[in-house]
């Protein structure tokens, strides 16, 4: 992985981004006068917000530089740390087996982010359901059902999958 700032002198913001082999952004953290926007949640003016072109970071007369993934991860505690609470009522109310229905909000490099009741998000990896009627009917704003099967920390988010566990 690799990590960058950008900053945009214009409008005072900072771009975190953690960005793969590939050149894709996984995780992106926007700092906007003390406003954080974090890709694991919607914003209310953005919505779900994560980079989704090839990753360059000499973008848009940007000032940028690379970071340490631990200089990263200080961004992102700090732009995750108001949903933390709620993410361990999730964790309980949500336990591993379950079935929940939830509304696609986005697709992801990860897989397809599903919000849940509670304000909870699940991650769908969409080549664990490749073939699937599930996979088949995916579009912003369907209703899918799926399973829980663990929970990824990092970005809050439940693991589901199309299949019932065994």
């Amino acid at each position: 992985m690799e990590y960058y700032k950008l900053r945009f002198e214009e409008s005072q913001e900072n771009y975190y981004f953690e960005v793969d082999d590939e050149r894709t952004v996984l995780r992106q953290v926007i700092e906007d006068e003390g406003h954080w926007i974090v890709s694991c949640r919607p914003d209310e003016e953005l919505h779900f917000c994560l980079f989704d072109q090839v990753f360059d970071q000499s973008m848009d007369d940007a000032e940028g530089r690379d970071i340490t993934p631990e200089q990263f991860e200080e961004a992102w505690t700090i732009a995750t740390r108001p949903y933390r609470k709620a993410w361990e009522h999730t964790k309980q109310r949500f336990t591993i087996g379950a079935q929940v229905a939830g509304i696609v909000e986005v697709f992801y490099p990860q897989g397809t982010i599903l919000s849940l009741p509670s304000d909870a998000y699940g991650i769908l990896d969409d080549r664990e359901c490749n073939g699937s009627p599930v996979a088949e009917a995916r579009a912003p704003g369907y209703m899918l059902k799926a399973y829980v099967i663990g929970w990824d920390e990092v970005n809050m988010w439940l693991k589901l999958s199309c299949s019932q566990p065994s």
